[in-house]
């Protein structure tokens, strides 16, 4: 009888962990939206201006997945001049330069064929000229497994995909493909805590590799942490690793000495990048605010 008890409670404990994917699972439409902003004048003059917006449409077994984010920092260079002679002259600023823009957009529709297994096709766009990269288009099809808790607290998604990537480079690359087929791995992650569920960690990675060319191997980690003022806002931040075996080339300036005019030279992009970022975010979701 024991046995029988302890069994019961074993089997109970297993189900309130990895109950039903859907059980909480309410349809509707979801948003989340992340906005940061940065000036300064006076004597200087910046502005960095961020937006990451999510959009989600869930069904009971089917969710249409949307997101895009745009991240631009602009400059005065040099950031003072001065204009006239050298007895009679204003200052002013600099021509505003661009430093760096990045644009991503990836949107993603999952069906369930069971509470846990799906299938998903995916497709996204990226531009990061600073890095070499004018454009560069991927599609995807590919399964999954998920696990989720029934009370919404947390989940986890793994899957893996056949991929086709086209790309345009800022700097054409006579040794690199600008079409290729490859594989994809994804794995996302998010837990809520706090009294309410309110606050919410999360952790998405992909990683893209070309079968045409095992050393072009590429990388993206996102974590964030959000915590909640109230019920449609929150405080968050971010980081974000960005990692590419096979980096593009961009353009350098070459300083020669005796030369006033620079000679460009072209060197492939860094491998890594990073990015910290702290924001407000604006959340809607079914049912908010009744």
């Amino acid at each position: 009888m024991k046995r029988t008890i302890r069994a019961a409670s074993l089997v109970a404990a297993v189900a309130a962990f990895a109950g039903p994917a859907s059980a909480a699972t309410v349809p509707g439409w979801y948003s989340s939206t992340d906005l940061s902003f940065g000036m300064q004048r006076g004597n200087s003059k910046t502005l960095n201006a961020g937006i990451n917006a999510n959009l989600t449409r869930q069904w009971l077994r089917t969710a249409w997945r949307t997101n895009g984010s745009f991240v631009r920092n602009d400059v005065s260079e040099p950031s003072r001049i001065a204009v006239g002679s050298t007895t009679n002259f204003v200052t002013d600023f600099g021509p505003t330069v661009t430093k760096s823009e990045k644009i991503f957009a990836n949107s993603d529709l999952e069906r369930r064929l069971t509470e846990r297994f799906f299938w998903n096709v995916a497709g996204s766009f990226e531009r990061d000229q600073f890095a070499g990269l004018d454009s560069r288009v991927i599609g995807a099809l590919g399964v999954g497994y998920l696990w989720q808790k029934p009370d919404n607290s947390g989940l986890f998604r793994a899957g893996i995909a056949g991929t086709y990537t086209s790309q345009a480079e800022t700097v054409d690359d006579p040794v690199t493909e600008d079409e290729f087929a490859g594989v994809r791995f994804t794995a996302d992650g998010e837990k809520r805590f706090g009294d309410r569920k309110q606050n919410t960690f999360t952790s998405n990675l992909i990683v893209d590799e070309n079968v045409q060319d095992t050393d072009d191997l590429r990388f993206n980690w996102q974590n964030s942490l959000a915590v909640a003022m109230n019920q449609r806002m929150a405080l968050k931040m971010g980081v974000q690793l960005a990692f590419d075996n096979q980096p593009q080339l961009v353009d350098f300036d070459l300083l020669l000495p005796g030369v006033v005019q620079p000679v460009k030279v072209s060197a492939p992009a860094d491998k890594l990048d990073l990015g910290v970022t702290v924001s407000l975010v604006i959340n809607f979701q079914p049912g908010q605010g009744r």
